[in-house]
C-alpha cells in the first residue's frame, strides 16, 4: 500500500523517537530499526488504516490479530521480539460516564511500536503532546511507560473526582437533603465499579508483564514501572474507600427515607385514630331512618357537635394515658 494510499484519519500521529520527532505520512516509507525505532498510532475506524497494518507491517501474527480484533479485554501476549497488550483507557471527553470507557491496543517491540483505537483515548493524546515539546531519546519501552503512567494518572484523575462528588453528597445529606442524592450515588457506583475493573485489569495484566520484559529494561525503567504497580495499587485502594463510603451513604439515605416514611405513618395513624369516633358519629346521624335521636330537636346539631368535640378529646386523653402520644 502506497503512502497515498493512507491519509491522516488512518495515521493519526507518528514519530522518530531517537530523536523524538514528528513525522506525517513519511513514517509509512520508513523502516525502522533499533538504532531509529517508530512509532505509528493508527485509527481503526478506518479501514485504510487496517489494511495497512495487515498488509504493510511486519508483525507476529498473534500481534497482528490482537492489535486488529475486536477483543476488549484488558490482556498481555508475550512475542518473541516484543510484546503486545491491550490497555484500558478513558474516552478523550471522559465526563464521568459509565459508558467513556475505551481500550487501547499496543505492540512494542525494540524498533516500533503500534497502538491502534476505535475510540479517541485521553493517555495517547497527553503522550502525543508532551513528545511534541521534546527532542529527547526515546525507546519504544519508553513509550510504551509513558501510555501506561497517563492511563494511570487519568484513572487517579477521576478517582479523585469521584470522592469529591461523595464528599459533597454527604454534606448535602448531612444538611437534610437526602432524598435528592440517591440518585447521584447510584450514578457515582456505577462509574467507580467501572473504573475499578479497568484499573485492576491493567494492574492484573502488568505485573506478569513486568516480570517479562524487566531483563530488557533499564534500572530507570525498571523504577518506572514498579512505581507504577504501586500507583495502581493505591488507586485500587482509594476506589474501594469510594465505593464503600457511597455505600454506607446509600444505607444512610435508605435509613432516613424508612424514618420518615415511619414517622408520616406514625402520624397518619394518629389522625386515623382520632377521627374514627366522629366518622361514627357523622355515619349514624347520616342513616335517613326514622327514629334517630335529637331529629326534632332545634338543637340537635349542636349536641351532636358537643359529642363529636368529646369523643374526640377522650381520644387524645387514652391515646396519652397510654403513651401513644
Amino acid at each position: 500500500m502506497s503512502m497515498s494510499a493512507v491519509e491522516t484519519d488512518a495515521l493519526i500521529c507518528a514519530f522518530r523517537l531517537s530523536p523524538t520527532e514528528p513525522l506525517g505520512l513519511e513514517a509509512l516509507e520508513l523502516r525502522p530499526s533499533p538504532a531509529q525505532p517508530l512509532w505509528l498510532h493508527f485509527n481503526l475506524l478506518d479501514n485504510r488504516a487496517r489494511r495497512y497494518v495487515e498488509q504493510q507491517l511486519s508483525l507476529d501474527d498473534d500481534a497482528r490479530t490482537l492489535l486488529l480484533g475486536s477483543e476488549t479485554r484488558i490482556q498481555a501476549l508475550m512475542l518473541d521480539e516484543g510484546f503486545a497488550a491491550i490497555l484500558g483507557d478513558l474516552h478523550h471527553d471522559f465526563n464521568i460516564d459509565p459508558e467513556g470507557f475505551g481500550t487501547l491496543a499496543v505492540y512494542v517491540s525494540p524498533e516500533l511500536v503500534v497502538t491502534c483505537r476505535r475510540h479517541r483515548v485521553r493517555s495517547v493524546d497527553r503522550v502525543r503532546r508532551e513528545m511534541q515539546a521534546s527532542r529527547d531519546d526515546r525507546s519504544p519501552l519508553d513509550v510504551f511507560l509513558l501510555l501506561v503512567d497517563e492511563i494511570v494518572d487519568g484513572f487517579v484523575g477521576v478517582g479523585t473526582d469521584l470522592s469529591e462528588r461523595v464528599e459533597n453528597a454527604q454534606d448535602r445529606i448531612l444538611a437534610g437533603r437526602a432524598t435528592q442524592q440517591s440518585g447521584e450515588l447510584g450514578h457515582i457506583r456505577r462509574v467507580l465499579a467501572r473504573l475499578r475493573r479497568h484499573v485492576l485489569g491493567n494492574r492484573t495484566m502488568l505485573q506478569p508483564l513486568l516480570h517479562r520484559i524487566a531483563p530488557r529494561c533499564n534500572d530507570d525503567q525498571r523504577q518506572q514501572l514498579h512505581a507504577i504497580l504501586e500507583r495502581f495499587d493505591a488507586a485500587g485502594q482509594d476506589m474501594d474507600l469510594t465505593m464503600e463510603r457511597s455505600r454506607l451513604l446509600q444505607e444512610e439515605i435508605a435509613s432516613r427515607l424508612g424514618e420518615a416514611t415511619n414517622r408520616n405513618l406514625y402520624l397518619l395513624s394518629i389522625v386515623t385514630t382520632t377521627m374514627l369516633p366522629i366518622t361514627l358519629i357523622t355515619g349514624v346521624f347520616g342513616m335517613n331512618v326514622g327514629g334517630l335521636p335529637l331529629f326534632d330537636s332545634a338543637h340537635g346539631f349542636w349536641w351532636v357537635m358537643v359529642g363529636m368535640t368529646l369523643t374526640v378529646v377522650v381520644t387524645v386523653l387514652l391515646l396519652r394515658k397510654n403513651r401513644v402520644l
